[in-house]
């Protein structure tokens, strides 16, 4: 018995080595293919694709709902912009903070008919919207929408004419439409819609119906 499980943890632990062999062979011609095609940029990104707790949780302050409390907050305990004012990716109306060090801040409950200060979420889907630079009065689709962060961001970001939130799934579909009433005021629900599409269908449904369309 005592053979059998030594056995195990030793096949165990040759898997491990194998699997780290494998990814460090993989980061290696990451390293290879973009310092090639990116030059010098590629050691600042390839620097916050390792530390991964410096995106996953950031925090995107709500401007329906602001609150300097929290802001403060967040810049005492470490928390920095993603982009510092002086960027030319800043945009005042949409402020998300990003801290280097390990943690979560603390989520807010949902409570009917009081609007959350602020949303925790994943900071690509921060530079999602920013990619797709809304205009004022625009249609927008987020096809794949649920949990909700680049539908609360795009708001966040510009006032669109439409924006429709797609999700095909109906647990996260409840879930979305949650998120969309903690952090958007009634009077503006009216620019949005939800459904609960397959995205592929949208196109024909709707041809051209969209300016935006983010994924």
């Amino acid at each position: 018995m005592l053979f059998c499980h030594l056995l195990s943890k030793l096949e165990t632990k040759s898997k491990t080595k194998l699997q780290k062999k494998i990814c460090q062979v993989v980061l290696s011609h990451f390293e290879k293919q973009y310092s090639k095609e990116l030059g010098e940029v590629w050691n600042s990104i390839s620097q916050v694709l390792s530390t991964p707790q410096c995106w996953q949780y950031a925090v995107l302050l709500n401007k329906f709902n602001f609150s300097s409390e929290v802001e403060n907050d967040l810049r005492l305990k470490g928390y920095r912009l993603i982009f510092p004012e002086t960027s030319s990716c800043f945009r005042q109306s949409l402020k998300c903070y990003i801290s280097s060090s390990p943690g979560r801040f603390p989520a807010q409950k949902h409570r009917a008919g009081k609007l959350k200060e602020y949303y925790l979420l994943n900071a690509a889907s921060v530079l999602a919207v920013l990619a797709l630079e809304v205009e004022n009065g625009e249609k927008v689709l987020d096809m794949c929408a649920a949990p909700g962060g680049k539908s609360i961001a795009t708001l966040q970001y510009a006032w669109p004419g439409l924006l429709h939130c797609n999700e095909y799934d109906h647990l996260r579909s409840r879930w979305l439409k949650q998120t969309l009433e903690s952090f958007i005021p009634e009077s503006l629900m009216s620019l949005i819609t939800v459904s609960q599409l397959d995205g592929r269908q949208i196109g024909n449904l709707q041809p051209e119906g969209f300016d935006k369309v983010c994924n």
